[in-house]
């Protein structure tokens, strides 16, 4: 359910109501109204990449040609982080591209190596998400 999703993110559910939206209209996940209802995957977790996830919340455009955010860097002049920016956003996208929602379970899946002494200790949640 959309209200057990925003309580264990702690997105609020208007904000997380658009999201499911967007990601049902990109048939992404299915979701159902009422007794029985919720919101599930509309495709295997392997068939889905992070690229089409960011896309589809963020748009198409959703990194910019600049890292300092200068209109004419791509197409006129190059700034001082041009460069190093093109291919550090090639490598990103990548990285979404060839990245699906399963490789990142799995990757939740993995025990945690362990942790600083410092580090705070995760309490007991009653999340239905834990």
């Amino acid at each position: 359910m959309i209200a057990d999703v925003a309580k264990c993110s702690g997105v609020p559910k208007p904000y997380l109501a658009k999201i499911i939206n967007s990601l049902v209209w990109r048939g992404l996940i299915k979701a159902r109204r009422g007794y029985k209802g919720g919101i599930s995957l509309a495709r295997p977790p392997e068939e889905i990449t992070l690229l089409e996830i960011v896309e589809t919340v963020e748009g198409k455009n959703w990194i910019s040609d600049c890292l300092l955010g200068q209109v004419e860097c791509a197409s006129r002049k190059t700034c001082p982080t041009h460069d190093f920016w093109q291919r550090t956003r090639s490598e990103i996208t990548e990285l979404l591209r060839t990245t699906t929602l399963a490789d990142v379970i799995t990757a939740c899946d993995q025990p945690e190596s362990p942790q600083p002494e410092r580090k705070a200790k995760r309490s007991p949640s009653s999340c239905p998400c834990d």
